[in-house]
Formats: C-alpha cells, sequence, structure tokens
C-alpha cells in the first residue's frame, strides 16, 4: 500500500485534536446562527455541551463503537460537506474523474474522516475529555457578512506544549460547516491531496479508490506523514 501510516502516539494526538476541533467547529449549529454570527464565540460557548455529550457516554462509547456513530450521527455528520472536501483533497484530478468515481470518492473519503472521529471517541475518550479545558481561542477577524471565517485557537497538548489550529469554516445553507482543518499551518485537505495524488499519478483515480475502500473496509485509520510534523516538533521522538 502506497499510503503512508503514522505512529499510533502521533495518530492519538492528531485525533484528539481533530475531534476537539471538529466538535469546535459543529456545535455552533445548536445556536442558529445567521451570516452575521461570529463563529468563534459560539464555538466557545458550546464545546463543553458536546464534551459533556462524551463524557456522559465514556463507559457507553469504549465497550460499543455504535453509540460513537450516533454521536457522530448526530452532531458531526450532517455539519460537514464531504462532496467539498473531496473535491479539495482529489484536487485537479476531480475534474477528469466520471460522475461514478466522483460518487465513489466522495463515499470512501467520508468513511475515512468517520472514522476517525469515531475512532478518537472510541479509543481516546479519555484523552478527549483531558482536553475539554485546553483550548484557548485568538482574536477573530470575522466581519459581518462573511460568508468564509477561520477560528483560530491554541490547543494544549501536555507537558506545557501546545498546537496551533484553524478550523475553516463557510456558510451554507443556514449553517457554518467545515471545510478544512489546519494544525500549525498544514492544512489537512491538502496534505490528504499531496498523498492521494501521488497515488493517482502512480496508479491512477481506480488505484486510489480501491485502495481507500480497502483501507476501510480494514477498518483502518491512517494519516499523511506530514500531519504527524507539528506534534513530532512539540513533543519529541514518537512513544
Amino acid at each position: 500500500m502506497h499510503l503512508m501510516k503514522t505512529t499510533m502516539h502521533m495518530t492519538r494526538l492528531f485525533l484528539t485534536t481533530l475531534l476537539l476541533a471538529g466538535m469546535a467547529s459543529l456545535a455552533q449549529a445548536m445556536a442558529e446562527p445567521d451570516a452575521n454570527s461570529d463563529p468563534q464565540p459560539i464555538v466557545a460557548d458550546t464545546i463543553n455541551k458536546l464534551i459533556d455529550r462524551l463524557d456522559d457516554n465514556r463507559e457507553q462509547i469504549k465497550k460499543d463503537n455504535s453509540v460513537a456513530y450516533k454521536i457522530s450521527d448526530e452532531l458531526i455528520t450532517p455539519r460537514i460537506d464531504f462532496p467539498r472536501i473531496a473535491r479539495l483533497v482529489i484536487g485537479k484530478y476531480w475534474r477528469r474523474a466520471s460522475d461514478s468515481q466522483r460518487k465513489q470518492l466522495i463515499k470512501e473519503i467520508k468513511t475515512l474522516l468517520i472514522r476517525s472521529y469515531v475512532t478518537a471517541m472510541t479509543s481516546y475518550a479519555d484523552d478527549i475529555i483531558a482536553h475539554r479545558n485546553s483550548i484557548i481561542y485568538q482574536p477573530s477577524r470575522y466581519k459581518p457578512g462573511d460568508r468564509k471565517a477561520s477560528v483560530r485557537a491554541t490547543v494544549e497538548i501536555g507537558n506545557g506544549k501546545t498546537v496551533n489550529v484553524q478550523y475553516q469554516l463557510y456558510f451554507k445553507d443556514g449553517k457554518w460547516k467545515i471545510y478544512d482543518i489546519r494544525i500549525e499551518g498544514i492544512s489537512l485537505a491538502i496534505t490528504y491531496r499531496t498523498s492521494f495524488g501521488e497515488t493517482i499519478r502512480r496508479d491512477g483515480l481506480d488505484s486510489l479508490i480501491e485502495q481507500l475502500a480497502e483501507r476501510n473496509r480494514k477498518g483502518e485509520v491512517e494519516l499523511p506523514a506530514t500531519i504527524s510534523k507539528p506534534f513530532r516538533n512539540k513533543t519529541g521522538a514518537a512513544q
């Protein structure tokens, strides 16, 4: 398989931050925002409510991952535009893809990302809950009427170390929706695009789809190696 793997330690740190980012950026839907609402205070005001949901179900989640999938289906999945993310990830190759290939890509990328959330909830619930007070929001650059926004925060990851996170959102169909997460300036979508693009150039688009489908069938959670760099720089070598 050509897609690169990260170590378990790096994956744990990233998935913890990813879930917190996803919760923060999606929680605002509970407050019925409009285009004149800065998403940052909405994120800050509601994130604890979502982590409370995780805390309340901590033991059930560890025993039965269907509980985590239910939380994901209710709070995360409806608030993400997976077709937009798929287009960003596939980049220039999206234009060349057939309708069938596009549908398959959206399906497999959606499954991959949802599995990442569920893996975080089932495997690292204690870590996530421990980070509930670790998010420090930076001043917002949002202006009333903006259709896009970047909620910037610093997340403490232990031992006095921090990671800078940006939640990229846009306003669509009456909701702020996430379309990318940047960690220490590294875009998740662009990083996946680089990794997937290498596979497409070498083996073709159908091969990438097959690899993603196989990973999803096996239940694997793999992240591009470059995503681990901010955490390695902050925490040292993987443990």
